[in-house]
């Protein structure tokens, strides 16, 4: 029997649409394979949103191609499409499949029934992206505006639930230009009659409006007490020339707006570490806006060119010394924002679900190591021993 094993690398988007490709080898009759080392072919879902993204997917291709079993190699995804890596050149005998819909069984449908090896699901209901910040390759490669038709949402997330699945991750490149209305949809969702709970994987603070807001204030059981909003830098300058379509100011209303209406979220965001451009006043006034704005934690990457965007042809680069220093005062003020937040919550009850093995979720974005034994939704206390 043939036998196939995936690598997926980057967003919830890819991992979704790698449920998509293994949907289609095993309908195809192909078996999963325990290792590499096995398999007759090897699939690389990629991602090329940062350097460090494209030097990961390169180095588990090598060693892939320097198996004894030789088998054939697949890379897809966003790498794929990205020209400007040169991927034939650098690995000829790689098959590049660009459009990665081919290796889906129901190409235009783009729906699962289940989500292997994962107690939570996620569902991507849009695809591309047309905001061209000045540092994102993503435009680039995934430029197609799509949106899952509603009623096609509403039947997965009602298959997804039936077969196990308690907490449903809404996710896509951007979440917030799904036609019709994130809202909209958030709302029709919230009238399926089923013990569930969704969780929106990541918004853009001018796409949230009042009935979103209101919403999640109904329906505390169903719409997750969490917002994932990119703030990227503290300092309008920086955001200016990062293209970005919101002030420090409009960041601050919008969430003050928020955590006043919705007190126990958690409020979690990614910041861009020396962004070309940015001075030490720059830094420091992103420190001094991140200390005061009520954030759960937040992701911090360094800034990395990626070839064919605006910033990478800027002359007011960041030495790589410096993005390190600015980065690391940005961890010290996010384990304070953790410990802050966790702290808050000890010793109040909050609904949890399976995580992964040993590991459960609450609504509010805090693990806990425990054992659970389904994915139904269940209380648990927070104590110190949990993390956010």
């Amino acid at each position: 029997m043939r036998k196939y094993y995936l690598y997926s690398f980057g967003c919830k988007v890819n991992r979704y649409e790698t449920q998509l490709i293994t949907d289609k080898f095993k309908s195809d009759g192909w078996t999963l394979a325990d290792k590499p080392e096995e398999a007759d072919v090897i699939i690389f879902n990629s991602c090329t949103v940062t350097s460090e993204a494209d030097k990961e997917c390169e180095y588990y291709l090598r060693k892939a191609l320097r198996l004894p079993n030789h088998p054939e190699i697949i890379l897809t995804g966003c790498m794929a499409k990205n020209e400007n890596l040169k991927i034939k050149e650098k690995f000829p005998t790689v098959k590049v499949v660009s459009d990665k819909t081919e290796l889906y069984s129901k190409p235009k449908e783009q729906s699962i029934e289940t989500f292997d090896n994962r107690s939570r699901a996620f569902l991507k209901i849009q695809d591309g992206c047309d905001s061209f910040c000045s540092y994102c390759i993503v435009p680039f490669v995934r430029n197609e505006l799509w949106s899952k038709p509603e009623d096609f949402v509403l039947s997965e997330i009602k298959t997804l639930i039936q077969n196990g699945y308690s907490e449903i991750v809404l996710t896509g490149i951007h979440v917030g230009k799904y036609k019709g209305g994130l809202s909209n949809l958030l709302e029709k969702i919230t009238a399926i009659p089923l013990e569930f709970r969704v969780r929106i994987s990541s918004i853009e603070i001018n796409e949230i409006d009042d009935k979103l807001i209101e919403l999640m204030k109904k329906f505390p059981d169903k719409i997750c007490r969490h917002l994932h909003i990119p703030l990227q830098s503290g300092n309008d300058e920086v955001l200016k020339l990062m293209n970005r379509k919101y002030t420090t100011k409009d960041f601050a209303d919008k969430t003050n707006k928020i955590l006043n209406a919705l007190p126990n979220l958690a409020l979690t965001t990614d910041i861009i570490s020396g962004f070309p451009g940015e001075t030490e006043k720059n830094h420091d006034e992103t420190l001094e806006f991140v200390k005061r704005t009520k954030f759960a934690r937040f992701h911090i990457f360094r800034y990395s060119d990626r070839t064919g965007t605006k910033a990478s042809t800027s002359d007011n680069k960041v030495p790589s010394e410096i993005i390190k220093e600015r980065a690391t005062a940005l961890f010290e003020i996010d384990a304070q924002k953790r410990a802050g937040f966790l702290k808050k919550n000890i010793g109040t009850k909050r609904k949890a679900v399976r995580a992964g093995r040993n590991k459960v979720l609450t609504d509010n974005y805090i693990e806990k190591q425990m054992e659970a034994a389904d994915k139904k939704i269940f209380d648990i206390i927070i104590d110190e021993n949990c993390r956010i």
